[in-house]
């Protein structure tokens, strides 16, 4: 029997296709007081979200990767999510603003990627940034879902529909979003996003193992403008692990249960 990390070890990889959308769901000022939303969030340093991102694969969905996640945002060093079953790390993905560095870390393989940002990089990372990904969001219609109790607190919720804004971040071999829709639940109060889930279908390329998936992903406000320690934003390649190259992509195919 596959240990529980061989047997997730492929979602590392399909991971990589949700670097266009890391953040899209976490972030918005659909109307509660839509202009003192979007300045608040604007003004933060610092963030980190926790949450839950699931992979289904479309043509048989018994096939399902699940990972819980964290992601930490900083104005000043850049962005890093990491994905986790249990306590084993699974990836890790880190792009380095002040020294225009990507690092993606694929924990089960030992795997890396590991090169400079280009202009076009550097723009993704903005997106995926508080102001950034309210940008995203105001380009889409949405509509007012009322008010309830979200984790004890009072909310007003939202929900949108259409990913034109994002469809074009990557070429579509490289990552192929095709329908989208979230919600987003504001505290009234606290005029901050708190709650965000998300669905994606993503078509087939390289980064999904040339497969459809559909990406459910939730996230929650932990924290913001709290200190980040700069080594979480580290792009060094760990000693141990080699490059990732798409000749890796069959092996690992070949390991998710119930394809091979």
């Amino acid at each position: 029997m596959r240990s529980r990390v061989t047997r997730y070890s492929a979602a590392a990889v399909i991971t990589l296709a949700a670097l266009a959308l890391l953040s899209i769901f976490w972030t918005s000022d659909q109307g509660v007081a839509l202009a003192a939303v979007q300045e608040k969030v604007a003004l933060m340093n610092t963030m980190i979200v926790r949450g839950e991102k699931v992979f289904t694969c479309v043509a048989d969905p018994n096939v399902v990767f699940r990972f819980d996640l964290v992601k930490y945002v900083s104005r000043q060093y850049g962005y890093t999510e990491e994905g986790r079953i249990g306590d084993a790390l699974i990836y890790r993905i880190t792009l380095n603003k002040p020294q225009r560095q990507c690092l993606i870390l694929m924990s089960p393989w030992k795997k890396c990627l590991h090169f400079p940002c280009t202009d076009e990089q550097i723009a993704i990372m903005e997106k995926l940034s508080p102001t950034g990904a309210m940008d995203l969001l105001l380009q889409t219609d949405y509509k007012k879902l009322g008010t309830a109790t979200i984790d004890g607190v009072d909310a007003e919720g939202f929900e949108f529909e259409g990913v034109k804004p994002v469809q074009d971040i990557l070429p579509k071999y490289l990552f192929d979003i095709q329908q989208g829709r979230g919600t987003v639940w504001i505290g009234t109060k606290e005029l901050l996003p708190i709650r965000i889930e998300g669905d994606l279908l993503i078509g087939q390329s390289l980064t999904t193992l040339l497969m459809d998936w559909r990406l459910h992903e939730v996230n929650t406000l932990d924290s913001h403008d709290v200190e980040l320690d700069p080594s979480l934003f580290n792009t060094e390649m760990p000693q141990g692990y080699t490059e990732f190259t798409f000749s890796d992509i069959v092996p690992i195919k070949l390991s998710i249960p119930g394809l091979n």
